[in-house]
């Protein structure tokens, strides 16, 4: 398959995703001339690479597939103009460095908690289950083998609807208090969670939603053999260190040890995206 064919695919693949109610060809200009208007009004504020990422999402104009990196397929929602690359590291944003030292410094208080908690598995849940679905499969492109079973990939919400959960105050509060510190740059469409892979798991390669955000991940219980690629480099987890990923590029995990694996996952905020964009894109978010 050549790259204007893979291309074309992702395309058909994006319309079968998407989810934004179907509106009016009225309203659809007018919401384009208040954005041409803002554009004019806030020239710095790079509303214009919303209004292209948001006609490419309604299959108003194509990209230029020269430009296009065949191995970032978000599955709903390609942001134009952010700089695209499956890995990061902690200082190539003044952002990730505040996070990644405000979770490194706080490790051994995280997974303190986590080992007070793990060991009842009533307060985690299936990221997928195999027998109804959930929103995660409908929204990505993952497809589990059919030996998956709902115990394999668990996780523990902490932060959900843009704030901790009530459940997670009461049994992680160290860790919330921690993670508060980072509030500001969280996504708040996007969740924050404990994240437990069982021994001898291996997550097929797929994408996430968008890459409006970019993946932290902080190490916490590490067995050997466990490991994850996105894109093309393939690399794992240490103890008590993040790592910093775009998961709308292709990627997958997978835990070849006899132990669980645990990692503590946040999602954050573009650090390239201007106020104006964030408020911009919530607005797009909220009318989903």
């Amino acid at each position: 398959m050549n790259n204007l064919q893979e291309y074309q695919q992702y395309k058909e693949s994006l319309q079968n995703h998407k989810i934004l109610p179907k509106l009016d060809r009225i309203k659809i200009k007018v919401f384009f001339l208040l954005l041409k208007l803002l554009d004019f009004l806030f020239p710095n504020s790079n509303v214009h690479k919303f209004e292209n990422s948001l006609k490419f999402y309604l299959g108003l104009i194509d990209i230029n597939i020269v430009d296009w990196n065949s191995q970032q397929k978000p599955t709903l929602f390609l942001y134009l103009g952010l700089t695209s690359k499956p890995w990061y590291q902690p200082d190539d944003y003044d952002v990730f460095k505040i996070v990644t030292n405000t979770l490194e410094e706080g490790a051994k208080e995280i997974k303190d908690e986590l080992l007070m908690n793990i060991s009842n598995k009533n307060n985690f849940t299936p990221v997928i289950d195999p027998s109804d679905g959930s929103i995660y499969e409908h929204l990505t492109d993952i497809e589990l083998p059919a030996s998956h079973k709902k115990d394999d990939w668990l996780l523990f919400r902490l932060w959900l609807d843009g704030k901790f959960t009530q459940k997670a105050r009461y049994l992680f509060p160290k860790t919330v208090n921690i993670l508060s510190k980072l509030e500001s740059f969280i996504d708040p469409f996007e969740d924050v969670y404990f994240l437990v892979l069982k021994p001898g798991v291996v997550l097929p390669p797929h994408h996430d939603t968008s890459n409006v955000y970019i993946t932290c991940q902080l190490g916490l219980m590490i067995p050997e053999s466990c490991g994850i690629r996105v894109g093309s480099e393939m690399r794992s987890w240490t103890e008590g260190k993040t790592l910093f990923f775009d998961q709308s590029f292709e990627h997958e995990a997978w835990n070849k040890s006899q132990k669980e694996r645990v990692v503590l996952l946040v999602h954050l905020r573009h650090p390239e995206l201007s106020k104006f964009e964030n408020f911009l894109y919530e607005f797009f978010c909220k009318a989903l």
